[in-house]
């Protein structure tokens, strides 16, 4: 049965449309034809491990975070981790959980589609993520088009509209996001990483502090280091830097932040490439100069690829928090 999202209702920033037994929950960003409906329906259909399937367009750099959180780490800890591209359509069974969901989304405005993740993640519900069909329709203001999802260069207070969201935060135990921790300092570290994520230094800071020196490979120093970094406290993000020592992200960092730089292409760019020592390289107290710099030049271009290399250096610690956190030595 096509679906029609002319007679959809509304349910703040979503419309859900009902068919054969399962909901289409879309941003008022995106459409979806039958064709992708279809393809999604047989997905879950086939594999009953999938309680719902994640429909995105969005290629850029949160829709690609996106599916490797969702991929990488388990459903109750990626729902807190990172916010669904606003290009998004959520295919999932019409029970009491998705329909409570609903209800608790309809005042979170433009999170209502994280919120809807983050209720079926409480519920169990594990999330497919599959690409939308070349013919879906996806309006050009995507999230890719602004910076309102990338972590901030400099601390700020916490935003009033996340306030769902950190209500959550204080709600949830270490095994809730770690399932069997086998290092409890670790696990902290991941809790220290939400926290700092969606912008609440002070939260994170308490983490980070109580297990200084302690996990596997320091996780929680590296995350107190970013906070003072963001603080601005550049003197003692280094000083946290060199107690953290070479850690495990580094390779990847610096391959991952070397592209982003390659994309700029900017003077300023090009001439910090060379002093970070990207691509080989990764030097963490020359990021924290780039970061001051920037924000004492107010460089709008600078600031926003600044906080896209802080986006995947996040990430990139949050799975590294988590696996330290879980996995036996």
């Amino acid at each position: 049965m096509p679906l029609d999202f002319d007679s959809a209702t509304r349910c703040a920033d979503l419309l859900c449309v009902e068919s054969e037994g399962f909901l289409a929950i879309a941003t008022t960003r995106a459409r979806l034809t039958d064709a992708t409906w279809q393809t999604a329906l047989t997905t879950m259909r086939g594999h009953a491990d999938s309680s719902a399937v994640m429909i995105s367009q969005a290629t850029d750099l949160l829709g690609a975070n996106f599916a490797e959180t969702w991929q990488l780490l388990p459903s109750r800890l990626a729902s807190l981790a990172i916010r669904p591209p606003m290009t998004s359509c959520l295919i999932t069974r019409s029970n009491d959980s998705i329909q409570r969901a609903l209800r608790l989304a309809d005042g979170t405005s433009e999170f209502a589609l994280w919120h809807c993740l983050v209720e079926l993640a409480k519920s169990g519900a594990s999330l497919a993520i599959q690409p939308a069909s070349a013919n879906d329709e996806f309006v050009s203001t995507a999230t890719g088009n602004n910076a309102d999802w990338l972590p901030e260069l400099l601390s700020s207070p916490p935003r009033r509209e996340l306030d769902w969201l950190f209500g959550e935060l204080k709600l949830t135990r270490l095994s809730d996001l770690c399932d069997e921790v086998v290092s409890p300092a670790d696990a902290t570290a991941v809790l220290a990483g939400l926290w700092l994520l969606h912008g609440d230094a002070d939260a994170s800071h308490r983490q980070s502090q109580s297990i200084e020196d302690e996990g596997r490979h320091r996780c929680g120093n590296f995350w107190h280091a970013i906070m003072h970094r963001q603080e601005p406290d550049y003197g003692n993000s280094k000083y946290w830097f060199r107690r953290v020592g070479q850690h495990p992200i580094i390779p990847e960092l610096a391959q991952r932040a070397d592209e982003l730089i390659a994309a700029d292409d900017s003077e300023s760019a090009r001439r910090w490439r060379v002093k970070l020592g990207t691509p080989t390289g990764w030097n963490v107290s020359t990021f924290v100069d780039w970061c001051e710099a920037a924000a004492r030049e107010a460089d709008a271009r600078q600031i926003n690829l600044i906080r896209r290399i802080q986006f995947v250096e996040m990430h990139l610690l949050l799975r590294a928090s988590f696996a330290d956190a879980t996995q036996p030595t």
